[in-house]
């Protein structure tokens, strides 16, 4: 008994944990301020109404009405937005390609 105790309490402990990945994603759009427009599902205080919110990206057929999801769709919206859609309320926030990617795999597995 003491033992299923124990993997219960690990397993939920773990079920609550972030990847490695998710922690740089997370690091990344606090740091461009994603968080300050943007409701986003897994980041702490990321509960703005400015944009869209972001939750089940991953389900989205669209980005920005325009560009077929898919990562590297995303990843280019992120570094350039207004060339995809001049006039977007979304800004050009100068993202790193390795941000970028990271910030879109994070997106991407939102469902």
């Amino acid at each position: 008994m003491k033992n299923v105790l124990f993997l219960i309490t690990c397993a939920s402990l773990l079920a609550g944990c972030h990847s490695s990945s998710d922690r740089q994603a997370e690091t990344s759009m606090r740091s461009y301020g994603c968080t300050s427009c943007h409701t986003i599902p897994g980041v702490a205080g990321a509960h703005s109404y400015v944009g869209p919110p972001l939750d089940r990206f991953g389900n989205r057929t669209y980005i920005a009405g325009i560009l077929p999801n898919n990562p590297q769709n995303l990843s280019y919206w992120l570094q350039h937005p207004q060339s995809v859609h001049p006039g977007s309320a979304m800004p050009e926030m100068h993202l790193t390609q390795q941000d970028a990617d990271r910030i879109a795999a994070y997106l991407e597995r939102l469902h």
